[in-house]
């Protein structure tokens, strides 16, 4: 390293990265099993020659991990670029393409819009941003509900959204893109036909996801090269493939110690700031909630568009919501949901925090916003 540079680096002040919903570090594990494989899987897996023949068996390989991992068959992986590419596949090829579907505003945007261009019917939420699961007014063609919502932190109802589809007829589909290593995924694979993983999110590389595919009612939106049984065509990037198995089958196997260390992450940041003190500040998300998520409003702060620049410059990276919608000029949809209107809902910004994060450091964050809220109060 240029002097110069160790220099620019030392000076260069302490981040915190609290914004891990929107993604985090992919794990050195991973990583590390991407390079070693990435030089053995040479070849289209669909070429009949031996080495295609070779790729197709890592390929294959890769698959029936990732359904060992979740206890699915192997036929329903279907390997993908990331959560909204399998929202979509799902939103606008899954169910009575006529109907349709029946939804909450706690979805993230690659399912709502989507939705509405093919129709949707929304769900009520409570206080919470749960979903209030009720029978819709007339049929629809398919469900939809995230299991973790991705800026609130909520956990849905699945288990009762997945009993309304059945008695609908209806494919289930759950977008789990926030809980994969977070939460505990039994419900939701006893539950939904179809499902969205995140692998970046959880360990894996940016560029790589997995959507679960049990359903039977289904229209690709790609057509041609027939690959994944003609529901995602496309060359499979074998290596990516494989190195995606690895972080599922880590994430899954890890879950607990992952979500313990992200709670104590959480409760030393929440501790630093000491809500019950702290005038203004009030914690929006629920106790039933993603175990690394804080949603928190700012009531004493003057105009909510200074929150995140300010925190910026303070070194903490957090957000108003999902990555996808952060530059929109309007506040998460499930704020305005749940009763916020524009004002409350910019002095909002959510926290959440990695495995790694661990409680000094989350601490240590939480002080440093203590300091810049102060700023913000007397500027």
């Amino acid at each position: 390293m240029d002097p110069g540079d160790q220099v620019m680096e030392a000076q260069a002040p302490r981040r915190f990265e609290f914004d891990y919903n929107a993604g985090g570090q992919p794990d050195p594990r991973v990583l590390a099993y991407l390079a070693e494989v990435a030089a053995g899987c040479r070849g289209n897996a669909s070429s009949l020659h031996t080495t295609g023949r070779r790729a197709r068996g890592r390929l294959e390989e890769a698959r029936e991990r990732v359904a060992a991992a979740l206890g699915v068959p192997a036929a329903s992986v279907v390997f993908v670029s990331g959560g909204t590419e399998a929202n979509n596949l799902v939103v606008l090829g899954h169910g009575d393409l006529s109907r349709p579907v029946l939804l909450a505003p706690s979805e993230h945007a690659s399912v709502l819009a989507p939705a509405a261009h093919r129709g949707a019917v929304e769900w009520a939420v409570d206080a919470t941003g749960s979903a209030v699961v009720t029978p819709p007014p007339d049929p629809v063609g398919l469900v939809c509900l995230v299991h973790g919502q991705s800026e609130v932190g909520t956990l849905q109802p699945i288990a009762a959204a997945g009993a309304l589809a059945r008695a609908l007829g209806v494919p289930f589909h759950v977008d789990a893109s926030q809980t994969l290593g977070r939460c505990a995924l039994d419900e939701v694979v006893a539950t939904a036909d179809t499902i969205t993983l995140s692998t970046h999110k959880a360990g894996g590389v940016v560029g790589s996801g997995v959507l679960i595919d049990r359903s039977e009612r289904r229209s690709p939106l790609l057509h041609g090269g027939g690959q994944q049984r003609d529901r995602r065509p496309g060359t499979e990037p074998v290596a990516l493939c494989l190195a995606t198995a690895l972080a599922v089958e880590l994430a899954v196997a890890e879950t607990a110690s992952r979500a313990t260390a992200m709670r104590r992450a959480r409760d030393a940041f929440l501790d630093a700031l000491d809500l019950a003190t702290s005038p203004g500040v009030h914690r929006v998300t629920p106790a039933h909630s993603l175990p690394n998520t804080v949603m928190l409003r700012f009531d004493d702060v003057t105009d909510g568009r200074q929150l995140l620049p300010a925190l910026d410059l303070a070194g903490i990276d957090a957000s108003h919501g999902s990555a996808c919608s952060s530059g929109a000029p309007t506040p998460p949809a499930i704020l305005r949901a749940i009763g916020f209107d524009d004002a409350a809902s910019r002095r909002c910004v959510r926290f959440s925090f990695s495995p790694t994060s661990d409680a000094r450091y989350a601490a240590d964050g939480g002080h440093l916003l203590c300091a810049a809220l102060s700023r913000l109060r007397t500027s």
